[in-house]
């Protein structure tokens, strides 16, 4: 039986940044691991009513798997959002942090391109500058689902300083194949052009190809949550 990997433990050092980030990532996990559980018990229904007891999947089983790579994108945008602002928002404040140095960076870039931003602009003239100044960074961060592993370093490993040598490039192109996968399901329902006649078929989805996914899906996104905790912990 095709299983999905328990999820890894929550961060033990003391880094309640990082607690909702986790909570989200857990919901995200629960529900993945029910749909692969309600794909098999469709699966093993349908090969009990064979005669040989085999076959290939049905369309129904099937779409539950593509369900299960969807809900693990969701628990990735909803998890690393919260991570980049619940967590990004105290390492900017430390003065020598990566994650500051970061945050300085873009405000340089901002206020030194021909034509500033509008929410740059609001920010600047607000009440608040500071504060505005930061919401509007974060804001530009996490506006968008994750995409992709050029993504997940700009947008996550970078705005929160966690170093190369703790989450390497390499490490974060691998969820690549993760990603194609989501965006074949999220913008074309799967279905891939056959030959020039113009002819579409749907990407098969095998239980072990998507649990493989999966499992590796979550445990990246768990090293994000771990590293961040990690960063936490020394910037105190």
């Amino acid at each position: 039986m095709t299983i999905i990997d328990p999820l890894q433990p929550a961060p033990k050092s003391r880094a309640p940044e990082v607690r909702n980030a986790y909570r989200f990532l857990k919901g995200a996990h629960d529900s993945v691991v029910a749909l692969f559980d309600v794909s098999q018990t469709l699966s093993s229904a349908r090969r009990a009513s064979n005669v040989g007891r085999q076959g290939r999947m049905n369309t129904q089983e099937i779409d539950l798997l593509r369900a299960a790579i969807v809900f693990t994108a969701s628990g990735l945008d909803a998890s690393m959002t919260r991570l980049v602002n619940d967590a990004g928002r105290y390492l900017i404040t430390r003065p020598e942090s990566a994650a500051r140095a970061q945050y300085e960076e873009f405000l340089k870039a901002e206020i030194s391109k021909p034509q500033v931003s509008s929410g740059m602009k609001s920010a600047i003239t607000s009440a608040d500058p500071a504060g505005q100044m930061v919401d509007y960074y974060f804001a530009v961060r996490t506006k968008a689902s994750f995409q992709g592993s050029e993504e997940l370093k700009r947008r996550v490993r970078n705005t929160l300083g966690i170093p190369r040598n703790r989450l390497s490039d390499s490490r974060i192109i691998s969820s690549d194949i993760f990603f194609i996968a989501r965006n074949a399901i999220v913008h074309s329902m799967d279905y891939v052009q056959e030959n020039d006649s113009g002819k579409t078929k749907r990407t098969h989805r095998s239980a072990d190809s998507v649990a493989y996914l999966c499992n590796d899906a979550f445990l990246l996104w768990s090293e994000f949550i771990d590293a961040t905790a990690d960063e936490l912990k020394s910037s105190r």
